[in-house]
């Protein structure tokens, strides 16, 4: 099974009234071949937790 690594990142934006503020969030790549398998490429999905080391996944359709 492929495995990926989760990395943090953080960028400030500014708000409709001029306040600053810092927004994190988390990013991950998916494999090439679990994408093409499942045609992923500009779809978009739903995330659920099941557990607490899982997550599920689910195309929407449109």
């Amino acid at each position: 099974m492929p495995k990926t690594t989760v990395t943090k990142t953080s960028s400030k934006i500014t708000n409709s009234d001029g306040e600053e503020r810092t927004v994190e969030q988390y990013r991950t790549t998916v494999p090439k071949g679990i994408a093409e398998a499942m045609g992923l490429e500009g779809e978009r999905i739903e995330w659920e937790v099941k557990s607490g080391n899982k997550l599920e996944i689910t195309i929407l359709d449109d």
